[in-house]
């Protein structure tokens, strides 16, 4: 069994609010230096830079989960996992399918797809930044239909939760996992909201010094999506280890 630190949650530059240097190779590049093992890419609404990053990571020693960052009818942040590119953009359907409205940079931020060399190769006018039409459990359903992970994002934060928005964690909703910022769980945030799930917190990079700086560690064998997904049920010794902090790039990682 391993020890590999992970950060689930970052967003490139195809989020209207992620900075326009995030581009697929220099995520990978601060991930590397973050010294991560696992990432996943967590756009707003959108897969399109998953495979980009995928391959900017190719050949080196860090493993990326495609993914993204879903806004429910009720404007709650879930994050969704998946094992391959495959999986990721049959789910990019559902979104299409859900997701009105075009972007207006100017007031919410470009959204650019890249290469995996950092090129930019066009600008996504969806509105990415709204909400889809379905709500939290319709959401979930449609991720786990697709074999995703769910992962219900920063709980802790005051909006875009599923506590913020609804105050309570629904008795029908069974993530498998919360995300909480790590001063949430350092914090005074009381995590019985969490109801017992696992419990991780991420960067929820936006711009390039913030990849990895609030990480999970988890105990497998191997940075891979089968791995994480039994080291968030608990089984065969695997599991969530502890938490990871890096304040700035380059900075010693404190852990708890």
């Amino acid at each position: 069994m391993k020890r590999l630190t992970a950060d689930l949650h970052i967003h490139t530059c195809l989020s209207p609010c992620g900075d326009l240097s995030m581009d697929p190779r220099r995520v990978v590049e601060m991930a590397l230096g973050a010294g991560l093992d696992l990432i996943a890419v967590c756009d707003h609404n959108s897969t399109g830079n998953c495979a980009a990053v995928m391959q900017a990571a190719e050949g080196c020693a860090l493993c990326v989960l495609p993914g993204c960052e879903l806004c429910t009818a009720e404007e709650i942040h879930v994050v969704a996992l998946f094992e391959t590119l495959t999986a990721a953009r049959d789910f990019q359907g559902y979104i299409d399918a859900h997701l009105a409205g075009s972007n207006t940079p100017e007031v919410f931020g470009y959204q650019i797809e890249a290469d995996a060399d950092g090129q930019f190769t066009a600008e996504c006018t969806d509105f990415l930044i709204g909400a889809l039409d379905q709500g939290v459990n319709e959401v979930v359903a449609a991720v786990r239909h697709t074999g995703g992970l769910v992962i219900c994002a920063h709980i802790d934060r005051p909006s875009f939760s599923v506590i913020s928005q609804l105050g309570f964690m629904p008795p029908d909703l069974v993530p498998d996992a919360v995300e909480v910022t790590l001063a949430g769980i350092h914090g005074d945030f009381p995590l019985s909201h969490a109801a017992g799930f696992p419990v991780i917190t991420a960067s929820d990079a936006h711009f390039p010094e913030d990849v990895g700086r609030w990480t999970t560690l988890f105990d497998m064998d191997a940075p891979v999506f089968a791995e994480l997904a039994m080291a968030l049920r608990g089984e065969g010794g695997r599991g969530v280890a502890g938490y990871g902090e890096n304040i700035a790039s380059g900075s010693s990682r404190r852990t708890a």
